[in-house]
């Protein structure tokens, strides 16, 4: 599939392994240079990375739920991800972790907390969530 192809009527491109952050090594240097922006039961890190580049990474622990549960968190926050990513500022690295009762979200309650933390780093930029 191009990276411009149309899926559900929407604009948006694949999920692919360019806009994931995999490297443990990564994930500690985010931690470590960012303040966390809490929502009800997601936490986001947010740093710039390379412009023209929005890379995302989700932790989800077990004591959200058994792997089904994970899994469908995870799937869901990288749908988010993949169709809202333009909400997004230019060069973004972002984690999500997920807090303890997360499991039960639905896809509406994820995309308002997705975008509800793109606003805010578009208000604010990422000098509040720098350290």
């Amino acid at each position: 599939m191009a990276a411009d192809a149309t899926v559900s009527g929407f604009k948006t491109g694949p999920f692919s392994s360019k806009d994931r952050i995999r490297a443990r090594s990564e994930y500690q240097a985010i931690y470590r240079a960012c303040a966390p922006i809490y929502t009800a039961r997601l936490v986001f890190y947010a740093r710039p990375a390379v412009a023209g580049v929005r890379r995302l990474g989700c932790t989800i622990p077990k004591k959200t739920g058994c792997a089904v549960e994970r899994n469908r968190l995870r799937r869901l926050i990288r749908e988010v991800f993949r169709l809202e990513r333009s909400a997004l500022p230019d060069g973004c690295d972002l984690v999500v972790n997920a807090k303890r009762g997360a499991s039960d979200l639905d896809y509406g309650s994820v995309r308002e907390a997705f975008l509800k933390v793109c606003a805010r780093l578009a208000q604010e930029g990422f000098l509040s969530c720098v350290r």
